[in-house]
């Protein structure tokens, strides 16, 4: 009983640190989309050319998935998160003290990228290791809630730095939280082996690990990483230009959009919980493990893509930022459903890398979102178009998840 209550308490603690990991990353993602407005006058940066900017963590973040997946499955996850934090962080506190051209914030923010590269297929194989199938939905939509509450929180801590210190402290003092949680994961992750155990609560027997390119003979592993695509497109439509959008479409002042920018992102919080919630509850009353991730999944994902076009062609701003708001609520309803699936398929030696997949193609079109956003918005001068372009996406993301990805197993052992 005594062993019991003790795993009990360290799969929670581990799911409460990889929640840890996604808020303080979070919180550099959307610094910079909240410093754009001013870097770009500052610094007489085009729109498209910010878009590149923005989008700059994700052209070294998506390759290294196809290398940071079998890293994690081959050493675990403690050591190649602790390292990867302490990387992130030193990134962050760097670019203030060299960036001055376009060409240097890109760089410093592709660097960052490469240092975060290992956060999903690392917290994937946690939560596979220590959580059964019927919880698995629950703690991703708990951990995942980490992106929401940092883009949130981060959204207004920057915005005040921004204001009263300027656009360097922004990225001095997040930075140096972010460091500081780095240490606070190498010492209170309770598995500190380096390399894998065969077996927590996940389910599933011991296997061999299966190769990167071994995974991309099967359909499913194709439509994990389409679905992804179309939700991560969207996602980072929100994470990269959301501030700008209310500063130059809807005319706010910085502190404003600070406060404003957030409640989407506190919005999508409920929908992460909720949703994983949901996708375990359908389970535990009898539907199969495919028939609820997929319902979740794509109720969510066309619900998104209905309120982001009504949002489009709102005149009124309190509508707009409410419509908006409950897209994104909608869209996070499918992240517990959604990263669960390729833990269902892979063997748990291979989760990682599994998961690394689903997240390139995902981050494939997070890398895109930025810079097709800032063509259109220097195209046509207005943000309409590019939310009806995230609308389209996301319903191919439900057709890939919905369609293209196979049959899920069941795991029924406890």
């Amino acid at each position: 009983m005594e062993n019991s209550e003790r795993n009990r308490r360290q799969k929670w603690q581990v799911a409460g640190l990889c929640w840890g990991a996604l808020t303080m990353v979070s919180m550099i993602r959307i610094a910079m989309a909240v410093v754009a407005p001013t870097l770009m006058e500052t610094y007489d940066i085009s729109p498209s050319t910010m878009g590149y900017i923005l989008s700059g963590w994700n052209w070294a973040y998506v390759p290294c998935q196809l290398i940071m997946g079998p890293v994690v499955d081959r050493f675990g996850s403690w050591m190649v998160m602790g390292l990867g934090a302490g990387a992130w962080s030193l990134a962050t506190i760097a670019l203030p003290l060299v960036a001055t051209t376009a060409v240097s914030f890109f760089l410093l923010r592709a660097l960052f990228g490469i240092g975060h590269s290992m956060i999903i297929p690392a917290q994937a194989s946690s939560i596979s290791r220590w959580f059964h199938s019927r919880q698995r939905s629950t703690a991703l939509g708990f951990s995942f809630t980490g992106t929401l509450v940092g883009i949130a929180i981060g959204t207004t801590v920057c915005a005040f730095l921004l204001d009263g210190l300027g656009w360097q402290a922004v990225f001095y003092w997040v930075g140096a939280a972010n460091l500081l949680f780095a240490l606070v994961w190498i010492l209170f992750y309770p598995d500190k082996a380096v390399g894998l155990q065969a077996k927590l609560d996940s389910g599933k027997p011991a296997t061999e690990r299966v190769s990167m390119l071994s995974l991309l003979r099967y359909r499913s592993a194709w439509g994990l990483a389409l679905g992804q695509f179309g939700s991560l497109y969207a996602y980072y439509v929100f994470v990269g230009w959301l501030p700008s959008y209310l500063v130059m479409e809807r005319g706010m002042g910085i502190l404003r959009t600070g406060i404003v920018a957030s409640l989407p992102f506190w919005m999508g919080t409920i929908g992460s919980i909720g949703g994983g919630w949901l996708g375990d509850y359908l389970i535990r009353r009898g539907l199969t493990h495919t028939v609820a991730r997929k319902t979740v999944v794509a109720t969510g994902l066309m619900t998104a893509t209905f309120l982001v076009i009504a949002a489009a062609y709102t005149p009124q701003t309190w509508l707009a930022v409410t419509l908006l708001s409950l897209c994104m609520g909608a869209l996070k309803v499918t992240t517990g459903s959604a990263q669960s699936m390729p833990i269902d398929l892979a063997p748990a030696t291979s989760v990682a890398s599994l998961v690394s997949l689903q997240n390139f193609g995902g981050n494939i079109g997070g890398l895109l979102a930025p810079i097709v956003t800032g063509y259109i918005l220097a195209a046509t001068g207005s943000f309409t178009g590019a939310l009806l372009t995230a609308g389209g996406v996301m319903t191919f993301g439900a057709f890939s998840y919905v369609f293209i990805v196979g049959r899920l197993p069941e795991q029924t052992s406890e």
